[in-house]
């Protein structure tokens, strides 16, 4: 008897986790006394689920074929890194990545005893004894919207010439303020050795001239694809902060370019920069984006903030005699927190897209004085239009993630 691999995941490319097309496996047995299998997922060599896989419909003993769905079972593997602290060079994100594979278990009935065998054992995590398997495969965190899957394409994030794109919808041209951290995702690369990958950065002053040209090395993507993509999914430094940090000087700087080079020339889009001043009104937001990178915002119009209160209360009887103090209602104990309606200046169609895309993992974060905290966007977030049907203002409501509780009494 013998299991034989019909669809696995693909080797050469890394696999969006909730993508165009669904991550699957199947296989077909020639084994006549075959009743189902077992499947165990592995996530960086570590098994993290055995599942029983019955015939597909349809097919039976040595004609059957199984079928398994992995995106539900990785997707509980991956997280969402934020980087509060200022990163001055690049960052493998290991956290929203992972390398996968599967083991793969006959179970037979055995005439003679009537019994079930299989060379599955769920005490045994490194079980070499499986029919069949595949490892090395990669997972990122991503989710692509229902418009935007016709067009999917994962080697378009693959960083080998100027029309590749970054793990981020942010416009061509975008404003930040000086001492504000920002990052861009880049997904892999050509996988051929020593093309010398570097992030360059270009400065450049009120009038267009250029200032300095500065580089970051991406040493990990100097070696050749070796069967995983393990060096893929990076996060890179493109904010005011993280410039500073990495020892780029923005002295007379009004607006700086970002983009990934080799020794072939340009390999990715190319991003700008306007730095702009700070105003004591800014809401600085970041959020997990649909690609499981971070992207960052200024709202830059008004706030509203508004406090909500509930209290837990309690009857309390008076005294007989009459006294100011006493009360019949008491606070138990008070919960505070409070919601707020920030709104942007006005803005053009590709950023209002880009924006309303907070809006599809709602896990954000507003950042105060180098602190973030984690927010809910509420589902009244909408934006207004004008007469034309253009978009010209973002209004988001949020309320803080914890409220504050006050003293029980």
């Amino acid at each position: 008897m013998a299991i034989t691999l019909i669809t696995q995941p693909l080797l050469t490319i890394p696999h969006a986790v909730m993508g165009k097309d669904k991550i699957v496996t199947k296989w077909s047995s020639n084994s006549a006394d075959i009743v189902s299998c077992v499947i165990e997922v592995l996530v960086n060599s570590v098994r993290v689920g055995a599942f029983t896989v019955q015939p597909d419909i349809g097919t039976s003993g040595a004609t059957s074929t199984y079928t398994f769905v992995l995106d539900e079972v990785l997707q509980t593997q991956l997280n969402f890194k934020l980087y509060s602290t200022v990163l001055s060079t690049y960052d493998i994100d290991n956290d929203s990545k992972k390398v996968f594979g599967v083991k793969i278990y006959e179970v037979t009935l055995n005439a003679s005893t009537g019994l079930l065998e299989t060379q599955y054992n769920p005490d045994d995590d490194n079980n070499v004894n499986s029919d069949a398997s595949f490892s090395n495969r990669i997972v990122f965190n991503a989710t692509i919207d229902t418009l935007n899957k016709p067009d999917y394409d994962v080697t378009d994030y693959q960083l080998t010439a100027n029309s590749k794109r970054f793990l981020n919808d942010t416009p061509d041209i975008k404003t930040i303020e000086l001492n504000q951290s920002e990052y861009l995702g880049a997904l892999y690369y050509s996988g051929n050795p020593s093309e010398s990958f570097k992030i360059e950065y270009l400065t450049y002053d009120s009038t267009d001239a250029l200032l300095n040209t500065d580089y970051i090395d991406i040493t990990d993507w100097d070696s050749s694809f070796g069967g995983v993509w393990n060096q893929s999914y990076i996060t890179i430094p493109v904010g005011t902060s993280n410039l500073i940090a990495a020892g780029i000087s923005l002295t007379n700087v009004a607006y700086y370019t970002v983009r990934i080079i080799n020794n072939t020339g340009d390999v990715s889009e190319l991003k700008r920069f306007n730095i702009v001043d700070a105003c004591t009104q800014d809401v600085r937001i970041h959020w997990q984006n649909k690609y499981g990178k971070r992207d960052s915002y200024t709202l830059k119009g008004n706030k509203q903030e508004e406090l909500e209160h509930e209290a837990i209360t309690f009857m309390k009887a008076t005294g007989i005699t009459y006294t100011s103090e006493a009360r019949g209602v008491s606070v138990m104990q008070n919960t505070v927190n409070s919601s707020f309606t920030a709104y942007s200046t006005t803005i053009g169609r590709d950023e209002y897209h880009w924006l309303s895309d907070m809006l599809i993992n709602k896990r954000a974060f507003i950042e105060i004085n180098n602190n973030y905290f984690p927010i809910i966007i509420e589902d009244g977030t909408f934006f207004k239009t004008d007469e034309r049907n253009m978009p010209i203002q973002f209004v988001l409501n949020y309320k803080l993630a914890n409220p504050t509780k006050g003293l029980r009494g």
